[in-house]
């Protein structure tokens, strides 16, 4: 009889060595209809428990974190004028859409946990994985730490101007950033449940906030509400500057505020029913964002002269909240709730830490990963994995010198992030050639919207290390710190790259690469094991609530088959 499937699992060769990973491969045999069970070594079993409602919530959630309170001020300094920038804000959403199409493709084609990780893996499987390597790097090193210790210090500012600071800058900023990314850690230490929660609270707050900015705005713009008439729209375009370099940082801080679209990726294996849900939630999370972001911003200009605005910088939502509502309410219980959401950014940013280190073990990147990446067994979270992120945010968090911190951190941290996307965009322009007829492919992004988006990744990754064309910057570093850093940090996974997947394959004799050709096999033959069914049974399969994706299906297929050969 034929064996309906395999899982394979990279276990040590030596005592002493540790536990690489732990692959899946599915073999389905053309010669017959019988099927017979192999033995399973610790198969993980993965929960189908996100809907579309959850799905889309992910994306809104962490794309809705500090960028649109923090950097409308700072775009508007580097463009010249609110018209510019509100272009700037409706481009970056169309071409986040082009690569949330993309991805979109890609999560469909490969329905498994780890997203850009296993995107690139497949399109760019050589030399032995080394983008996708390199990517789970800045990820873990880089990326996450260093978007968690940008936030922080937001959280300060807001809440130090509600209690009334003379100074919301500097030190005592980080300090509350200190205090807040503590605090997230331990709780994620403690209770992933309450964590969970807190989320989801954290989550109301912020759309919330956001919609009682938009809501303001046009009550304000209609006569409603009192505020000091300024020309920041009659001007138009009057004012706008034309550096490229300032257009790139401001562009880098416009997809800050739009990163997140890829959150809902990492947890594919845990989306029902992909084929409708992720099209329509991530798409969907792109647009309600992008709608929200440019009303906000209409909001802003409307009630905030530019002047005051440029000087307010990551304070502007708070200076808005204070010209319409007053002390009281403006001043004190809005900067609070805006506070609060970009707390609920770091507590989303800070869970996905354990799930992107998972991934990157399961597929045998992370030496030692099971000690790493682990749940503690009386807790159930991870710790290990928690403590080594807090301590790398820490270092991204009190390194920099005093002064304009954050936004040395988004330039540091968007540059690798953007870089990747790019890659990952391209990577499905590459596999609608390399592999035309996957079986999983039930979407088709639009490939002019996605080099778009290729382009615009390539710019924000290139011009920034152009100078300013006038020769001055407002940053008391150089303009090419923050991109440099972000090459240096991309470069110098090289090294523990070569250790792992180069160095220690030809040491063990351990095959790290074995579950690309693995999953293939197991794409492939998705089709052939419904194929087999009765109608009966794959109408039974289809309709399994449990299994409402392909793959999913697969496995119930096979417990059919199982079922019909098994002795009475």
């Amino acid at each position: 009889m034929a064996s309906i499937w395999k899982r394979v699992r990279y276990d040590k060769e030596e005592a002493g060595s540790e536990v690489d990973g732990v692959g899946q491969a599915w073999d389905v045999s053309d010669s017959s209809t019988e099927v017979t069970p192999q033995p399973s070594l610790e198969a993980p079993v993965v929960r189908k428990n996100i809907g579309i409602v959850s799905a889309t919530t992910m994306g809104v959630s962490l794309m809705m974190g500090s960028g649109i309170f923090s950097t409308p001020a700072s775009i508007l300094n580097l463009v010249g004028t609110p018209s510019m920038a509100l272009v700037l804000w409706g481009l970056g959403a169309v071409i986040s859409f082009g690569g949330a199409t993309a991805f979109i493709e890609l999560g469909l084609m490969y329905q498994r946990n780890g997203g850009t990780m296993r995107f690139l893996a497949h399109a760019f499987p050589k030399p032995k994985l080394l983008l996708s390597y390199l990517f789970s790097w800045v990820m873990i090193v880089c990326i996450r730490p260093g978007a968690i210790a940008a936030n922080g210090p937001v959280i300060g500012k807001y809440w130090l101007y509600a209690a009334g600071a003379s100074n919301e800058e500097g030190w005592l900023a980080r300090g509350v950033g200190f205090g807040c990314i503590t605090f997230v850690t331990l709780l994620n230490v403690i209770s992933a449940k309450w964590t969970l929660r807190l989320i989801n609270v954290l989550t109301a707050v912020k759309i919330i906030v956001i919609l009682i900015i938009v809501v303001a705005g046009i009550v304000a713009a209609g006569g409603g509400i009192r505020v000091e008439h300024n020309d920041n729209w009659s001007r138009g375009f009057e004012g706008t500057k034309g550096d490229a370099h300032a257009y790139a940082s401001a562009l880098t801080k416009v997809f800050w505020s739009y990163d997140g679209f890829t959150n809902l990726v990492y947890s594919l294996g845990e989306l029902r029913r992909p084929e409708r849900n992720l099209p329509w939630s991530i798409g969907g999370a792109v647009v309600i964002v992008g709608v929200l972001y440019i009303l906000a911003n209409v909001a802003f200009f409307i009630v905030v002269p530019i002047d005051v605005a440029i000087n307010s910088e990551e304070i502007l939502a708070a200076e808005f909240t204070f010209r319409v509502f007053g002390q009281s309410v403006g001043q004190i219980a809005l900067p609070i709730m805006i506070g609060l959401s970009v707390l609920g950014a770091i507590c989303a940013q800070t869970y996905g830490v354990s799930r992107l280190l998972d991934s990157a073990n399961e597929v045998g990147f992370i030496p030692f990963g099971r000690r790493l990446c682990g749940n503690h067994r009386r807790l159930g979270t991870p710790v290990n994995a928690l403590v080594m992120i807090y301590v790398l945010t820490l270092l991204y968090l009190l390194a920099p010198p005093p002064g304009k911190v954050f936004d040395l951190l988004v330039d540091f941290v968007q540059w690798s992030t953007w870089l990747f996307y790019g890659l990952a965009a391209a990577g499905a322009i590459v596999l609608r050639f390399t592999k035309p007829s996957h079986p999983l492919r039930t979407f088709k992004s639009f490939h002019p919207l996605n080099l778009l988006f290729i382009a615009f990744c390539a710019f924000i990754t290139v011009v920034p290390f152009v100078p300013p064309s006038d020769g001055k910057q407002d940053a008391p570093y150089p303009f090419y710190l923050s991109p440099l850093l972000g090459l240096i940090t991309t470069l110098l996974g090289i090294i523990p790259w070569y250790f792992r997947m180069v160095w220690w394959p030809q040491r063990t004799g351990v095959n790290l690469l074995a579950w690309i050709d693995e999953e293939d096999d197991q794409d492939t033959q998705v089709e052939t094991a419904l194929d087999r069914l009765p109608d009966s049974d794959q109408a039974h399969a289809s309709e399994s609530s449990g299994n409402e994706d392909k793959m999913g299906r697969v496995e119930h297929a096979a417990s059919i088959e199982l079922n019909r050969i098994a002795p009475q």
